[in-house]
């Protein structure tokens, strides 16, 4: 007969209301009865952001470029921002509609946008890991890298041979800001492409972050800290390995202290945090 769980679970994406019941209430209720540490690890999050974005207020856009099936998205709306969540994928597309736009008397303040963020307004070539993945990427160095250490990536439960490609529109983030406003946040994750999205950001922001896997992105995030250093001599950077753990830096660095941390950085993934003066 197989597992209730999974049989509901099916009829529920049948039906196509899974992912939407996956951001209600009645999911929340469900998580607090089978493993309440998953709703705890969800608020650490949220108060996380809510200390780090200093003068946040409710509305406020926050830009989450990669935004796969919208879990950092979920996090920001509770902070009470709008979001503009980007992703090229258009598997990761009707998830985020699903969750936040669909099957609702009030749509949640989120603006999908089926593109993937680069330097230019263009299209570009996607490497596909598969449908969704949180793995598919514009760039080749981290499909390559990928492929030559599927150990360390294993638990994505994916193959991780990258056999599939498609045509895909981009825009930069200048496009994107003159579209819907200068964001308060822009958080970046999107598999070793991001020199190429900050390339296409040419005022600074208050907050941005974006991801690190190391030590093969080393590189790259030293470059992505010069572009930011450019943008706003006055930045400030401090990075975390783990939201729940907090900023691991006691104080926020300049672009030359931060890039000589960097440089000896041993963590195998990092997220990289950047403020603007005032802030």
């Amino acid at each position: 007969m197989g597992n209730p769980v999974h049989r509901v679970q099916a009829l529920l994406r049948r039906a196509g209301v899974h992912d939407r019941l996956k951001a209600s209430s009645i999911y929340d209720l469900y998580w607090k009865i089978r493993d309440p540490r998953r709703i705890e690890r969800r608020r650490r999050e949220v108060s996380f952001y809510r200390r780090l974005l200093d003068g946040f207020r409710k509305g406020d856009m926050i830009f989450d470029i990669g935004a796969n099936v919208g879990e950092k998205t979920d996090v920001f709306l509770r902070l009470g921002a709008k979001v503009l969540a980007a992703e090229p994928d258009e598997t990761c597309q009707r998830v985020l509609k699903e969750k936040f736009l669909r099957y609702r008397l009030t749509p949640r303040p989120v603006f999908v946008v089926g593109k993937a963020v680069s330097d230019a307004n263009t299209t570009r070539t996607m490497l596909i890991d598969g449908p969704g993945s949180a793995l598919n990427t514009l760039s080749s160095k981290w499909a390559t890298t990928l492929k030559g250490d599927k150990p360390r990536f294993e638990y994505m439960r994916s193959t991780l041979d990258f056999t599939q490609t498609k045509e895909i529109e981009t825009i930069t983030l200048d496009s994107l800001i003159l579209a819907h406003g200068l964001p308060f946040f822009i958080k970046i994750d999107v598999e070793g492409h991001e020199p190429s999205v900050l390339r296409g950001l040419h005022r600074p922001v208050p907050y941005l972050s974006f991801e690190v896997n190391l030590p093969e992105f080393r590189p790259e995030a030293l470059e992505c800290v010069e572009l930011l250093g450019r943008l706003a001599v006055d930045g400030a950077f401090n990075y975390s390995v783990d939201t729940q753990r907090g900023l691991i830096e006691k104080r926020w660095l300049d672009r030359g202290e931060f890039s000589r941390v960097l440089g000896q950085c041993a963590e195998k993934s990092i997220e990289v945090f950047w403020k603007t003066k005032g802030k």
